[in-house]
């Protein structure tokens, strides 16, 4: 990342007094709840009605879409199609954008955290904190990356991973998305402190092949191959049994005594959509569907909520569950509804639309077109320039505010 104009000990000091006064007024109309708090990547999970083209004779996730009409959610931008997971969960869990990193960074994980001295991430603020993944842990060196953001525990299959929490569906290889939420459910019953689990699954990864699941009762129409159709339709399918899924948890969660928000997201579509000109629709190929939910708590609404970044999750659930901020997180809560979302990879013109464009692509929220820094007001420019700094200041630079804004 390239250093921000300005960067020095006395910009950041100048910065950390804001931002503190900003906390401060917002924690005065907010209280302090404890409560457990659970992210869910859901792998590919994304809308196949939205997707230009397609038709499908029956709504895959009925569930899952009348709990962001009802409650808190929308669609959130994701950074990558087909593929890209670790850098959607970096940003969830740091508050940190991927569009202001240069475009020779394309997997923080791997690439930063690794290296990093001092990390930052939302499990920092409670007492306990898990990382789940029901598969291999090496993958985008995961398991350094969970000890260098302090997270207690990391289970994934071959490491404390229950086995007895490890179904699948049909011939699909990847542990369902229920046995997933299995486990998670006795996680969060056999631990009474204050716990922010970061849970990533796998059933809906790719490929797709028509083989996965007997009875099959979806069917696509569109102008496309039947190849491309019976991908569409598999996959169909399996985002179903996740709407189940996610019906079965959150019944179950309904249940237990203490209070348990859920933010959960997709984080990516699946790279099945041949017939789909990326160019055209690069916005409407990176949308996909998130909510927040909790088990006892009346939530607010956030004002920004319909469409978000990645990195405004935390920000986002500290909001709609009235829970006090640090300076930090008043930051990104600024940024949030201030900004376009920042994003990258977005807009290409590469064949793999996972590869550095070398720029970052702002998005207007309203109209869901992409934007330029030149149509930014004087104010945006600044706030903007804040966020860099900080992150900067988090990865590149020397850590002038980072226990300041992270209290």
């Amino acid at each position: 990342m390239e250093k921000p104009d300005n960067y020095s000990r006395d910009t950041m000091n100048d910065l950390v007094k804001r931002y503190q006064s900003t906390s401060k007024k917002i924690n005065m109309k907010r209280k302090r709840t404890k409560q457990k708090v659970v992210f869910i990547l859901s792998e590919s999970f994304s809308d196949p009605m939205q997707v230009p083209g397609v038709k499908l004779n029956r709504d895959p996730i009925p569930y899952t879409r009348n709990l962001i009409k009802n409650g808190v959610g929308g669609n959130m931008i994701s950074d990558g199609y087909g593929g890209g997971t670790a850098n959607m969960e970096y940003q969830a869990l740091t508050g940190l954008s991927l569009g202001n990193f240069s475009a020779t960074l394309p997997t923080p994980y791997t690439q930063l955290v690794v290296r990093q001295t001092k990390t930052f991430s939302v499990n920092n603020a409670f007492s306990s904190s898990l990382a789940m993944h029901p598969y291999a842990g090496t993958l985008y060196s995961r398991e350094q990356v969970f000890k260098k953001m302090r997270f207690n525990e990391f289970e994934y299959l071959s490491h404390r991973y229950p086995k007895r929490y490890t179904s699948k569906i049909g011939t699909n290889p990847y542990v369902s998305d229920r046995s997933a939420y299995k486990s998670l459910l006795y996680a969060l019953k056999h631990n009474s402190n204050s716990q922010f689990v970061q849970l990533s699954t796998m059933q809906n990864h790719m490929p797709f092949t028509k083989k996965y699941y007997k009875n099959n009762q979806f069917t696509a129409t569109g102008k496309f191959s039947s190849e491309e159709r019976s991908a569409i339709e598999t996959y169909s399918k399996g985002i179903n049994y996740t709407d189940k899924a996610n019906q079965y948890l959150l019944q179950k969660l309904k249940k237990m005594k203490e209070n348990v928000t859920v933010v959960f997201y997709g984080d990516h579509l699946p790279s099945i959509y041949d017939h789909v000109d990326l160019e055209k629709d690069g916005v409407q190929m990176h949308k996909t569907p998130y909510f927040i939910w909790s088990n006892h708590q009346k939530l607010n609404q956030p004002k920004y909520q319909k469409m978000v970044g990645t990195y405004s999750f935390a920000s986002e659930m500290l909001q709609a569950t009235d829970s006090k901020v640090t300076p930090y997180y008043a930051l990104v809560q600024k940024v949030s509804e201030r900004l376009p979302i920042i994003a990258s990879k977005v807009s290409t013109t590469s064949s793999n639309p996972n590869l550095p464009s070398g720029g970052m692509n702002l998005i207007n929220q309203t109209n869901e077109q992409l934007m330029t820094t030149s149509e930014l007001t004087k104010q945006q420019k600044k706030l903007l320039h804040d966020y860099e700094l900080v992150q900067y200041d988090f990865t590149a630079g020397h850590h002038y505010a980072l226990n300041s804004l992270t209290k």
